[in-house]
Formats: C-alpha cells, sequence, structure tokens
C-alpha cells in the first residue's frame, strides 16, 4: 500500500478572505487561542457565535469557557493586521 500524506488539520488552513473566528481559552493560566473559518463550522452568519463569552468550545487544557471575538477582514495577503489578530500574539 501506498502511505497517505499527513493532512493539515482544518482550523490550521486560514480562510483566504473574510472574517475568522478568533477564540480564546479563559482560563487565568491558558494562552491557548484558535484562529479559525467560521464559515466551514457554522455554515451562514446567523449561526455564528455571538462574540463575546461562549461555552461551544473546549481547549485543550480542558477548560469549556472561551472568548469569541472577530477579525475585521482578512482578504489582504500582506499590509494591515487586525488587533483581533494580533492579541493571539500579543
Amino acid at each position: 500500500m501506498r502511505e497517505r500524506e499527513a493532512r493539515t488539520p482544518r482550523e490550521d488552513i486560514v480562510p483566504a478572505v473574510g472574517r475568522r473566528l478568533v477564540v480564546r481559552c479563559d482560563a487565568p493560566a491558558c494562552g491557548r487561542a484558535a484562529l479559525l473559518d467560521p464559515r466551514a463550522l457554522f455554515g451562514a452568519t446567523k449561526h455564528w457565535p455571538v462574540a463575546g463569552r461562549s461555552y461551544r468550545f473546549r481547549c485543550q487544557c480542558g477548560h469549556r469557557v472561551a472568548q469569541v471575538s472577530y477579525t475585521n477582514n482578512a482578504d489582504q495577503a500582506e499590509g494591515p493586521i487586525s488587533l483581533a489578530a494580533l492579541g493571539l500574539w500579543f
């Protein structure tokens, strides 16, 4: 049999255009965050989670409370980065 190539997890694929969902773990000692494409997960925008505190996500640390926010837009390949995206790294 031929070996299968390792596939990139869906959550690591960055959408080419549009808003992105930012999910940060709310646990005091955890700094994990994820940048997701909400279209692939939830479909139409009316089904997207509301920004703020959410119980819909579970962190790798086991915590079930997250802070949800959205980036403004992600259609530029290079250029200014939104404050929501910068919050993932600083």
